[in-house]
């Protein structure tokens, strides 16, 4: 990325200060450069891009402005502001079309369809995708024109036109293959796999699974393998293959974070209950079916709530409960209804969008004829300008797309990174980033033969606290001890969360009396915070262990479980304490 920022700053000298459009171009630029990786990031890089466009309407400089729009309203959705982003669309594709600009009018489109798509409304998103489509083709901008054909032979594929989505996607893959780009080929091929499924081909679909899990193994993508191994299952599901998919499932959940990836936990717990109600374990089909349900039907997903509702109904049946089994039933039967009133819906603006890009690409061979007319009267008129003219513009244009395409790719990597990291509800490391930071404390403590000691606590009846005054308090309990954890932490210390109301600390330097010294004053921060602004009559302890690292210690899990027996002991004994090793 850095390379990247060092043609940013290149091009910046090459810039003649007095030329207002220039500079709002390579404002425009550094917005989508703008790092915005977490909460405050994307906050910054929305009031950066106001400022930005601030200066961009001064200077009525319309391009600059739609360019601007559509980077902020990037920011906007990752800040989960789906209006404002939806605004800003709308916005800078209206000036876009105003100007008559059309990388900007696809550019506009094809990250309007984005989040159409991620919303379920399959139906826009196409329509916005095809008329992107046909922009990029007028303007010969072959890679994003690609981009944008795979995801339009995805569109396809979710609404069931699977012959066109396989001739698509045979196309994209070409010429990815042809530029040498082997991420995206293995992303067309998956969506080749989910199609084959989708077909009934699952022998096919399992050697392109194969594959592509191969691969992420060997690039140690611990999100991409999960996914991987959950939408295997599901395949082998379909294939009556039980034994191997709920090895699958089995080998997939200890990568799950719930909180990180809802939606691929709900798919587990989805076809760990398919797994059970083939082999006859109805009880725990039951349990599967209980997490999947709240996520899926929150989310408005028909397809996958069909295929909940139907195990349901069958896995209650078979436990003999004939009026919930009933209920279940009726509530598929509404579902299957849904989704077919959405297909109907979704063919005929399918069937209008065909017509009209046909026609929109007999204008675009209209329009195109136009502007070579106007090219030769240009050329004719003046020859030298209109050449040193097409060499800038080309130099900006393709540095503009080299520019934001590493940028996009690099952003969705930090993000993803980030977020897999950082617990969401405390936002302090999560259990995989604390367990890490331990490991690589443990490696340094041995290497400069210094000591180093961890803790680990948890909230003194914390059940009972979501029971009496509900989870929403517990949450802010939670938040509340993760405040008073991170003031009362030295300067190389880490806190993490690492499940439920459980936390570790890593001590780097520390003895065990250091430690304690450490544990017993966030014991008693704790135990200080004023909880009079939840309930009156809320008070919050927690209990701690201490262990300091010995030579017997070879992993993270040997030093903590001796902390977590120390942790027993100050349960025993009354909790609101610390406890240390023995």
């Amino acid at each position: 990325m850095d390379k990247y920022r060092e043609k940013l700053l290149e091009l910046h000298t090459r810039l003649d200060p007095k030329n207002i459009k220039h500079q709002n171009r390579y404002n425009a630029l550094d917005c989508w450069m703008t790092e915005a990786d977490t909460a405050e990031l994307v906050q910054s890089a929305i009031n950066k891009a106001n400022a930005y466009l601030l200066k961009a309407i001064a200077d009525e400089d319309k391009r600059a402005q739609s360019d601007l729009t559509l980077c902020r309203g990037v920011f906007y959705q990752s800040a989960s502001d789906d209006v404002s982003a939806e605004r800003d669309y709308n916005s800078a594709l209206n000036l876009a079309t105003e100007i008559n600009n059309i990388k900007l009018i696809a550019d506009s489109l094809s990250t309007r369809a984005s989040l159409a798509a991620l919303k379920g409304d399959l139906a826009q998103a196409l329509e916005d995708l095809q008329v992107a489509q046909s922009y990029y083709e007028l303007a010969n901008i072959d890679y994003w024109a690609y981009y944008n054909l795979a995801e339009i032979g995805n569109t396809y594929r979710r609404m069931g036109d699977f012959e066109r989505a396989l001739s698509l996607m045979d196309e994209v893959e070409q010429y990815y293959e042809i530029r040498g780009d082997i991420q995206a080929v293995n992303d067309i091929r998956y969506i080749r796999a989910l199609i084959m499924d989708d077909l009934g081909n699952h022998a096919l679909a399992q050697e392109l699974y194969t594959s592509l899990l191969d691969d992420a193994y060997k690039n140690d993508d611990e999100i991409l393998i999960s996914s991987m191994l959950v939408t295997m299952a599901d395949s082998l599901l379909q294939a009556d293959k039980t034994s191997e998919a709920r090895s699958r499932l089995n080998e997939a959940e200890p990568m799950l974070d719930p909180q990180f990836d809802p939606n691929n936990w709900s798919l587990w717990h989805l076809f760990s209950a398919k797994a059970d109600f083939t082999d006859g374990n109805y009880e725990s089909a039951l349990a599967h079916i209980k997490s999947a349900e709240p996520h899926v039907s929150s989310q408005d997903n028909y397809r996958y709530l069909a295929w909940i509702q139907s195990i349901k109904a069958k896995t209650l049946a078979a436990l003999g409960d004939w009026q919930q089994a009933y209920k279940a039933n009726v509530a598929y039967n509404n579902t299957q209804e849904l989704l077919a009133n959405k297909l109907r819906e979704q063919n005929t603006t399918r069937m209008r969008i065909e017509f009209d890009a046909a026609r929109k690409e007999a204008e675009n061979k209209t329009l195109k004829a136009e502007q070579s007319v106007q090219k030769a009267q240009l050329q004719s008129l003046e020859e030298r300008k209109r050449w040193q003219a097409l060499v800038i513009g080309l130099s900006l244009i393709l540095l503009t797309l080299i520019l934001i395409w590493a940028y996009r790719q690099f952003k969705r990597a930090r993000l993803m990174h980030k977020m897999a990291m950082t617990d969401e509800l405390t936002r302090l490391p999560n259990r995989r980033s604390i367990q890490a930071k331990a490991l690589q404390a443990m490696n340094a403590a041995r290497e400069a033969q210094t000591p180093m000691s961890l803790l680990v606590f948890d909230v003194d009846y914390f059940k009972r606290i979501n029971d009496t005054w509900g989870h929403e308090v517990g949450d802010r309990v939670l938040q509340k001890i993760s405040t008073a954890a991170q003031l009362v932490m030295r300067k190389n210390d880490s806190v993490g969360r690492t499940g439920g109301e459980e936390f570790m600390v890593v001590l780097p330097d520390s003895t065990l009396d250091s430690a304690t010294e450490v544990a017993q004053r966030l014991c008693d921060c704790v135990a200080a915070i004023d909880m009079q602004e939840i309930d009156d009559n809320l008070v919050v302890t927690i209990s701690l262990g201490v262990a300091q690292l010995t030579d017997v210690d070879t992993t993270v899990s040997m030093l903590t479980q001796r902390a977590d027996n120390a942790l027993y002991r100050a349960k025993d004994a009354g909790r609101n304490r610390v406890e240390v090793e023995r």
